[in-house]
């Protein structure tokens, strides 16, 4: 069985998970919910095999080794992330179609 990587969510990352699902409760709660249990769902799949995601193409080098993964059921949103051999650095939650080099990654 593969280890289980730590997780770290960035204060960013935190502040676009409360974002959504608030903005997806206001239309539908359940659907809200399922969004919280997807992004979880697909979290723990990152702790267990952190490079599940792809590699993003970056143009500024401190994002060098930026990975994405789709959040499972809401192909919509995109969870951005580093990782390493002990822990999963979730940087940002977006929505499809951001431009990476417009949004704040920095934030530790």
């Amino acid at each position: 069985m593969a280890s289980r990587n730590a997780v770290y969510r960035r204060p960013l990352a935190i502040a676009d998970i409360v974002s959504h699902s608030e903005n997806i409760a206001v239309h539908n709660l359940g659907s809200a919910l399922r969004f919280l249990d997807a992004l979880e769902s697909t979290i723990d799949l990152l702790s267990l095999f952190p490079e599940a995601g792809g590699l993003v193409p970056v143009r500024r080098t401190e994002l060098e080794g930026l990975r994405a993964k789709l959040i499972v059921g809401f192909s919509n949103y995109i969870l951005l992330y580093f990782a390493d051999e002990n822990i999963v650095d979730i940087v940002r939650v977006i929505r499809g179609g951001q431009d990476l080099d417009s949004i704040s990654l920095d934030a530790k």
